[in-house]
């Protein structure tokens, strides 16, 4: 099956991410608490961008609902155009909504002003490139990389995380924690079932391992605990101090242009 699903974060290493952000950050405050929304609602960074106090509420925040379509009539005929006053109620954590409100008090920020301001931008609030690149350092300092697409210059597929990928990671967790893919739907604010179901296919593991056994299709299983993967062994040393940044780096750099691990 062919799809554009581009992995997914274990909570430990969402854990692990959002507690580094004052290794590269100069507002550690804000970044976090972006960083813990986009984790525990699934919203498109451009979403959460877009909060507003307003929309805090005690255990759930009120966001924009993009790529959300409506029908009007334009010269006679019924035409499908993009809805821009769409909302969407989120569930989080009433500690988040306690800790937003509290950030938002700290910091003088009131009704109709974004949550997530900037003097830097048209729009004056924080801009999602930002986010990415903000994303990439924290990651890359706590050493959690994805396969991304082919570089064609380095043939390097490496990179750090990247906001979709919260998204991708809460939508898995929900799946594991209800097994309902229309809780997941929901948090989401998917138009159709049909986008979510991808969530469904990946996560059924358990399914396609017994399926692989009735039919004689049996993956060989490594040793309970054993870690093969080299980008995974590496990970593992860089964490237990095992590797120097400098060492770990260099190694990175040897398995990404490993043409036999590449096309692994």
């Amino acid at each position: 099956m062919d799809t554009k699903f581009s992995g997914f974060l274990e909570p430990e290493e969402i854990r692990s991410i959002i507690e580094a952000v004052p290794l590269v950050s100069l507002h550690p405050d804000r970044d976090q608490i972006l960083l813990e929304l986009l984790w525990q609602s699934g919203a498109r960074v451009s979403e959460a961008l877009t909060l507003v106090p307003e929309h805090i509420g005690p255990s759930s925040v009120v966001l924009q609902n993009l790529k959300q379509f409506k029908r009007v009539k334009q010269e006679g005929k019924s035409i499908r155009v993009s809805d821009a006053a769409a909302l969407k109620e989120v569930v989080i954590s009433q500690q988040l909504c306690d800790k937003l409100k509290a950030y938002c008090k700290a910091n003088g920020i009131g009704e109709g002003e974004w949550v997530f301001p900037s003097n830097r931008t048209k729009v004056k609030h924080l801009r999602r490139e930002y986010v990415w690149v903000m994303l990439g350092k924290v990651s890359s300092a706590v050493g959690i990389f994805r396969f991304g697409k082919k570089n064609l210059r380095t043939g390097g597929r490496f990179k750090g995380a990247f906001p979709h990928l919260f998204r991708h990671s809460t939508a898995m967790k929900l799946l594991e924690e209800t097994g309902n893919i229309m809780v997941v739907k929901q948090q989401l604010g998917h138009a159709s079932v049909t986008t979510t179901q991808i969530y469904a296919y990946i996560s059924n593991t358990d399914l396609q391992n017994k399926i692989n056994c009735a039919f004689g299709k049996v993956k060989r299983k490594t040793e309970a605990g054993m870690i093969t993967n080299p980008i995974q062994v590496l990970q593992l040393k860089f964490a237990n101090g095992d590797l120097t940044q400098e060492e770990y780096q260099q190694k990175i750099n040897v398995l990404q242009q490993s043409e036999s691990f590449i096309s692994n």
